[in-house]
């Protein structure tokens, strides 16, 4: 596997931003380790494949009838990162779009640092990636499926759609394989009296999901070594909509997302509210998958 490389020029500028604000900054820009365990325990008895299965139903339940939230809205977060060396530094996020129950493109992402220093801006629609950051009146841009955050430098292995289809209730649309309901039970391993852990390649954003024997997401992480580990923390209103995610890669990098608020909007987000505009002058680079190859197999 390829090293991990957060390499781009925001994340220089992030580890500088704990200097300039007083320890506050911002990230700038094999063969799977369950290869052997993704099929049912040998000692599998007809019991624990019905346990597996109950709480796999569950989950599937609660998918379908937990509360989502489509329609034009606005997330507010903290995140707080460290990288290999330690450094260490703390983000607001502002996260915002007109999803539907379809789609939730395009998207709208402002990180700043400090007292409202604005780090990067970031656009999103169903087939590109843009991040621009005004420090240095540069715009990074990524296309195609394999795009995600973690190629910007921030360490979220996931597009900025999966982000807000996981915070906003729609974590049966993120990890439940088209027709999951119909088919048979998927691989499983770990079962006991507390969770399960499941194989879903097939899944938006594929991995091995665990669920509490309630059905509820608890973690997710890469089927392969040395992958991103995504744990997952609930809310009180609703088992499918995290309140807190921490994220970690064994190369070091590490993350933790606070959400602070969810709100729906009225009015609808107008084109222009909805739209990066790149200043006059704005220098453009492709996004390499060298990044990327850590958080998608290949």
């Amino acid at each position: 596997m390829k090293s991990v490389h957060f390499c781009l020029p925001v994340l220089a500028l992030l580890l500088v931003f704990p200097l300039a604000l007083g320890g506050c900054s911002v990230l700038s820009g094999g063969k799977g380790v369950l290869q052997q365990q993704e099929t049912r325990p040998d000692s599998g008895t007809e019991s624990s494949d019905q346990q597996a299965e109950q709480i796999w139903q569950r989950f599937a339940t609660l998918a379908a009838t937990a509360e989502v939230m489509s329609g034009p809205f606005r997330i507010s977060a903290n995140l707080r990162y460290t990288d290999p060396n330690g450094e260490s530094g703390r983000v607001s996020a502002l996260l915002w779009g007109n999803g539907s129950s379809d789609t939730p493109y395009p998207l709208r992402l402002d990180l700043t640092a400090g007292v409202g220093t604005v780090i990067s801006k970031i656009r999103e629609d169903s087939t590109s990636l843009l991040a621009y950051t005004p420090s240095e009146n540069t715009a990074y841009i990524q296309e195609g499926a394999r795009r995600n955050l973690a190629s910007l430098g921030v360490p979220v292995p996931m597009t900025l759609g999966e982000l807000t289809l996981l915070l906003s209730g729609r974590a049966g649309q993120l990890f439940l394989p088209a027709g999951a309901q119909a088919i048979a039970l998927p691989p499983y391993h770990g079962l006991t009296a507390e969770s399960v852990s499941f194989a879903l390649p097939s899944a938006q954003l594929p991995g091995i999901l665990e669920l509490s024997s309630l059905g509820i997401p608890v973690s997710w992480k890469e089927a392969r070594e040395k992958g991103w580990v995504m744990v997952m923390e609930p809310s009180e209103a609703n088992p499918l909509q995290p309140r807190r995610l921490k994220i970690s890669h064994p190369s070091g990098y590490s993350a933790i997302i606070v959400v602070n608020d969810i709100s729906r909007v009225s009015p609808p987000y107008n084109a222009a509210q909805m739209t990066l505009v790149l200043p006059p002058g704005t220098k453009q680079e492709a996004l390499q998958d060298e990044a990327d190859s850590v958080n998608r197999p290949s």
